[in-house]
């Protein structure tokens, strides 16, 4: 399980330190409470440990009034304090202001993990909401299925959950074909929510990123056609990213692109994520596809099992979908059939195949997200949006 650790510091290189320390167990989010609001950002990063700055500063407060207001904020989580070990008044301040323990700041690395670890361990809370779920999708290569999926399998989930906020992370590169395919910009990019950590809510979201006017699905891209700004994506500041985004839409779907290889963001999304590996029938994709199957066995070992998605599958080809199963090793799997000039067509029309009318793959994508529970059936969902013919069925069943 990966956890997360707010860190109350005005001073970056302390992050960093905790963040290299922690890599292995945590995503460590900062806040600085000379200009932030902690107890906000807390909230909607939602912590299994707090670590004080013991040098952080709020006002024109003493050590110990800085320190109580920690615990007095966060009274029931662990709470521990980091600084010059060699002050023992400091070290008497903190526990005196409610510290479960204190860590040296000069400390190696393991034994800040060690401490942290012992007492996140000891009361670690159940502050997940399973209703917020993580849908991730994998590329295994250069192939277009990956994101074809990601964004039909977005949309679709957002046009049957029009009261829920649905939001794709896009991490393709060069750049993001989510605007091609839903005919609209990408003002607002990774770099841009990272920036703005500290103050990211509803409202902010709402009017920053890009919506599509069918679905009201939410993009999010890495990366955009056009723009000269150079991307950089440090996986602890993408974990914190998504653990924000995570408490504040219904579903988040990410696009894994080039990414889907890289163990340390692999391991970001929470052991209930879903991780979805697309390929189609070509033998290049079919061994891409059982690569990743693997790499995710070993790199999520107490995950959910990997579902393998032969997509723009057609009966007429081989190998057939038993025979890909079997090749890649995967103990779920659905076909998604169309052909591919159905799929380019509708993308290029900015309308995604998922959305544009009943078809086979609609029909066979609606029953795989009805079976995770992230859609209801098409019934349930006219009337739930419908409450005068709800109650009508109901007279009339």
């Amino acid at each position: 399980m990966t956890y997360r650790v707010l860190l109350i510091s005005g001073e970056g290189e302390l992050g960093e330190q905790l963040r290299r320390a922690l890599t292995s167990i945590a995503t460590v989010m900062r806040s600085d409470p000379s200009t932030d609001a902690v107890q906000e950002v807390a909230a909607q990063f939602a912590p299994d440990c707090v670590i004080a700055d013991s040098d952080f500063r709020m006002g024109a407060s003493t050590a110990y009034e800085r320190l109580s207001s920690v615990r007095q904020w966060f009274p029931d989580l662990p709470y521990l304090v980091i600084g010059n070990e060699a002050g023992a008044q400091l070290i008497l301040t903190a526990m005196r202001a409610g510290a479960s323990d204190f860590i040296d700041r000069d400390a190696p690395d393991d034994e800040v993990l060690s401490v942290v670890q012992r007492h996140i361990a000891a009361n670690v809370r159940a502050r997940r909401d399973t209703s917020a779920r993580f849908v991730a999708v994998m590329s295994g290569g250069s192939g277009d299925e990956d994101r074809d999926l990601a964004v039909n399998l977005a949309s679709l989930i957002a046009e049957r959950q029009p009261q829920d906020g649905v939001l794709l992370v896009d991490l393709s590169l060069p750049a993001s074909d989510a605007g091609i395919a839903l005919n609209m910009d990408l003002p607002f990019l990774i770099k841009d929510a990272v920036r703005e950590m500290s103050r990211l809510d509803r409202t902010l979201l709402d009017s920053a990123l890009a919506q599509c006017p069918r679905t009201g699905l939410y993009v999010l891209p890495l990366a955009v056609h056009g723009d000269t700004e150079e991307w950089f994506l440090d996986a602890q500041d993408l974990g914190a990213a998504l653990e924000v985004l995570r408490s504040l839409y219904k579903v988040v779907v990410i696009a894994f692109g080039p990414f889907s290889r890289r163990e340390d963001v692999l391991r970001l999304p929470g052991e209930d994520a879903e991780m979805i590996v697309p390929c189609n029938q070509r033998f290049s994709s079919v061994k891409a596809a059982a690569e990743i199957i693997a790499l995710l066995k070993s790199v999520r070992p107490s995950g959910t099992e990997p579902m393998l998605a032969v997509h723009e599958y057609s009966g007429t080809m081989v190998p057939q979908f038993e025979a890909i199963r079997q090749a890649t090793n995967a103990q779920r799997a659905i076909r998604l059939r169309t052909s591919w000039d159905s799929m380019t067509e509708a993308l290029n029309s900015g309308v995604p195949l998922s959305v544009s009318g009943r078809s086979s793959y609609t029909e066979e994508l609606e029953d795989y997200l009805e079976s995770l529970s992230l859609i209801s059936g098409r019934e349930d969902a006219r009337t739930a949006s419908q409450p005068l013919l709800a109650w009508a069925s109901k007279l009339l069943g």
